[in-house]
């Protein structure tokens, strides 16, 4: 089991605390820097205690939100190193996409991201 420090959770890898702490900032409109780790932790508690079919889901739908830019608005970059114009209108096309899974993976990351903002306030 890992520690739980300002750069690493329980649950979550380095790489996914990024993806998460970034996608966090843009999903509730605040800026992405240090005081993201609280809310990051809160949400790898929570993640922790689901059932490990929700776990690996969530993992997925990470990794699919990080890796997607190429897929969808044709960026060559992983969702972590878009400018804020682009990431903003990738998240977007998360929210409104055609493809139910797509605004799925979207609401529960949003979901996730609103848990952690709003359980350190």
């Amino acid at each position: 089991m890992r520690k739980t420090t300002a750069s690493t959770t329980y649950f979550f890898s380095q790489s996914e605390h990024e993806i998460l702490k970034s996608l966090s900032a843009y999903m509730v409109g605040v800026p992405r820097d240090a005081t993201l780790d609280v809310p990051i932790i809160t949400i790898d508690a929570f993640v922790k205690q689901l059932p490990k079919t929700l776990q690996t889901q969530l993992r997925f739908g990470l990794h699919l939100f990080q890796w997607g830019p190429l897929l969808f608005i044709r960026k060559t970059r992983q969702f972590t190193r878009l400018d804020p114009r682009d990431a903003a209108r990738y998240i977007e096309t998360w929210a409104n996409s055609r493809f139910g899974i797509r605004r799925k993976i979207f609401r529960g990351l949003r979901d996730i991201a609103f848990l952690g903002y709003y359980s350190s306030r």
